[in-house]
Order: C-alpha cells, then sequence, then structure tokens
C-alpha cells in the first residue's frame, strides 16, 4: 500500500505541473437596455438682477425657504477663473465618493472603457466632450482610490475647497442684491426653459402621443423676462420622473410598479434605483414611453434635461467560471474541479447565465442543502491540465486510486 502511495504522489506531482489555477471570484451578468431620457418634475425658477452671479448651492442640494442661493453683483471683482475652478473640483469630489461598485475589478473595467473613449474624442478632436470624458475619468481614478487604499471619502479635501470658495467670495468687492428662495426644496442652477412643459403632473397622466408629442416641443424663453435674469430652479418635491421613448415589445419585458437600476452617461454610469410607475403604448403602433420615478437627489442626476441612460432589466449574480472548465462526472453531474489540500476535487455546479466563454454559476450560502458538494468563492479552480484525476479518501484516511479525466 506505502508503494501505491509513494507512486500516486509522484503521478499527481508530475501532472500538476501542467495545471493552472484560479481563485473563484464573484460576478454578475446584466441585461440592460440604452435609452434617451427626459426629466419632468416641478420646478420654480429664481430671478434676479443683471450682473455678475455667484450661487451658493451646489445643484441637487436641499435649500429652506427665504435662503440666500445667489449674490448678484454689479460689479464682482473676485477671480471667476478660481471661483469656476474650485467649483468645479468640489463637484468631481462629491460625486467621488458616490459609487455603487465594490471590487477593483468593475471600477478597472469602466476606467479602461472611458480610457479609450478619452483617446478617440482627442483624436476627432471633439474637444468639449473630450473635457466631460476626463472629468468622468478622474472621478473613477478616485473611486478606486477608495477601494484601493482603504480610504473613507474625500470630506476633508472637500472641507478645504468649500473654505476656499467662502473665502473667495467674500473678497469680492462691490455691491450686490441676495436672490433668495421661494419654497423650500432642491436648488438648480441649469434653467432650460422647459419648466413649465416637462411637469410631474404629465409624467403622471399624459397619453403616448401626448407625451411624444410634448418632447418636441420647444424650450420657452425664459432666462431673460421681465422678472429679471434666471438664475437658477427650486423643486419643492423630492420626486421625479425619467420618461424614455422605447418600443412596445422591449417595454413589455419590464414590469410596472417594480424597480430598476438606471445608470446616468452623465454621473459617470453610477446606478440609481427608480420605479417604473407607466408603461405607456403607442395606439394602434409599436412605441411606447417608460415612465421611472425617483426621489434620489444629486449634482449630476435630473439637472440635464436629456441624457441618455442605461436602464438594467435583469441582472444574475454568482461565482465566475469558464466553460472550457465545465465537466460532468460518473454519476452525471456538472461540475468543475478545484485544488483543494493539495488534491483534485470535484465540485458541483448550477448554471445560472452563459455568456462570452463564462458561465455565471449560483453562489449557495451554508445553510442550504449540499453547501459541501457545490463549487465556493475563492475554491481553487482548475482552467485546465493534463491526466487531471479526482482523488478520494477512505475510511481509514488512506488514498485510493483516481479516475482519469483528461481536459485543457
Amino acid at each position: 500500500m506505502g508503494a501505491i502511495i509513494y507512486i500516486g504522489y509522484h503521478i499527481v506531482t508530475y501532472f500538476k505541473e501542467d495545471m493552472r489555477v484560479e481563485p473563484v471570484q464573484s460576478a454578475e451578468q446584466t441585461q440592460a437596455i440604452t435609452l434617451t431620457g427626459i426629466v419632468f418634475r416641478d420646478e420654480q425658477v429664481i430671478y434676479g438682477q443683471s450682473g455678475g452671479v455667484v450661487r451658493l448651492y451646489a445643484n441637487g442640494e436641499k435649500v429652506s425657504k427665504n435662503a440666500v442661493v445667489a449674490r448678484v453683483y454689479d460689479t464682482f471683482t473676485t477671480q471667476d477663473y478660481a471661483l469656476s475652478r474650485i467649483d468645479k473640483k468640489i463637484s468631481i469630489l462629491t460625486d467621488s465618493n458616490k459609487s455603487a461598485d465594490n471590487t477593483v475589478k468593475s471600477l478597472d473595467t469602466k476606467i479602461n472603457r472611458l480610457y479609450y473613449s478619452v483617446r478617440l474624442k482627442s483624436e476627432e478632436g471633439d474637444f468639449a466632450t473630450l473635457a466631460e470624458k476626463t472629468d468622468e475619468l478622474l472621478i473613477l481614478l478616485n473611486r478606486r482610490e477608495i477601494l484601493v487604499n482603504a480610504r473613507l471619502n474625500y470630506n476633508t479635501e472637500l472641507s478645504q475647497l468649500k473654505a476656499q470658495r467662502e473665502n473667495l467670495i467674500s473678497s469680492g468687492s462691490g455691491t450686490y442684491t441676495e436672490v433668495t428662495t421661494p419654497v423650500s426644496g432642491y436648488f438648480s442652477s441649469n434653467v432650460d426653459g422647459y419648466e413649465r412643459i416637462f411637469t410631474a403632473s404629465a409624467a403622471k397622466s399624459l397619453s403616448y402621443e401626448e407625451l411624444s408629442e410634448l418632447m418636441k416641443q420647444p424650450a420657452d424663453e425664459i432666462s431673460v423676462t421681465t422678472d429679471g435674469y434666471a438664475v437658477g430652479k427650486m423643486a419643492h418635491d423630492p420626486k421625479w420622473y425619467l420618461c424614455a421613448e422605447t418600443d412596445r415589445d422591449t417595454a413589455y419585458k419590464l414590469s410596472e410598479g417594480e424597480k430598476y437600476s438606471v445608470s446616468f452617461s452623465a454621473a459617470s454610469g453610477r446606478e440609481t434605483e427608480f420605479t417604473l410607475e407607466r408603461i405607456v403604448v403607442q395606439y394602434g403602433g409599436t412605441g411606447a414611453v417608460l415612465v421611472f420615478s425617483t426621489d434620489k437627489q444629486s449634482s449630476d442626476l435630473g439637472n440635464a434635461r436629456k441624457q441618455t441612460v442605461s436602464v438594467v432589466m435583469e441582472r444574475i449574480e454568482g461565482l465566475r467560471v469558464p466553460v472550457s472548465a465545465v465537466r460532468t462526472n460518473e454519476n452525471n453531474q456538472t461540475g468543475v474541479y478545484i485544488l483543494k489540500n493539495n488534491k483534485v476535487t470535484f465540485r458541483r455546479i448550477e448554471i445560472l447565465d452563459e455568456k462570452d466563454g463564462s458561465c455565471i454559476v449560483k453562489e449557495f450560502s451554508p445553510d442550504e442543502e449540499g453547501y459541501a458538494e457545490m463549487l465556493h468563492k475563492y475554491d481553487s479552480l482548475i482552467i485546465s491540465g493534463k491526466g487531471l484525476k479526482e482523488q478520494a479518501e477512505t475510511d481509514d484516511g488512506e488514498t485510493t486510486d483516481y479516475e482519469i479525466r483528461i481536459f485543457g
């Protein structure tokens, strides 16, 4: 028996020289649709006199009634360029603190994709888009810094920048008038002339034909009126709506009342949870409008009226396994081989989805039946090898012969 064990040991050692092993990692597969979304919400425009406007609140920030949201200077001598640079840094660091990504791998995928987009825009000479994409890239790199270096946030830097901003504003000379809020709510500096058109009541009640026609309406000219100059607007209700046109078949893959993750191109792909309020279909046609709602606020969500969005219709989460590593044992069970305690061991898997050469398999919890026989996260998955054999132990702890498995 000792000679058999000795020979078996050297056979296993020989085969393991050609063996490739990697730890099993979590993975997800998403099925998403990309749409053009229009923001609908009840908004009240705030006016002031002509002059140099300094806004005191960030987009999406909650403000009380009668609060001073802007100062309008007759002559503003503070360095406007320096102020705008600080505002930009504050916006980037604020967005850097927010992330739906919890792994470096998912961030690296987005960073690589965005990096090539930046290079492409540079080669095309599209410098406006290049500046926007560069900011998005910086935000993703900052979020990666938080994960890699176990950093909590950028609040210290934000506090310093806000203090610099206050000092810069207070150093300005010249007379000014203060603009106050007529209601409490959420401030935005982006006034586009659609405030009286894209309202919450329209999103909640209009037919497909009415919504579709509304989306083609020209904007009102309200930046300058008899009330003065538009310096911003207030949304009293935190709830706002996102309407997006699609086709009837796609629309019916979703369900009213369900929650869906929506990512905005203006928010570097960060996902926000929306509820699908309505599916409005075209009478006698193939068109449809999806009406989503949320009460989430931020400096980028909902402030640009028209945005490209991605709606996740289905998300499958589990463990990633290459298709090439999947095998069937003598009991006709589907599984893979792992290396455990220097032994080749078979582990069962339950495949949830397969795409691009990889499977997403179910991650079983310890309280589920058959857990010990299933593949687990961080198991040493054998990707390839020659003459791999499963090793079993007898009741007395000695090793039995192997059954040959050839793959890789």
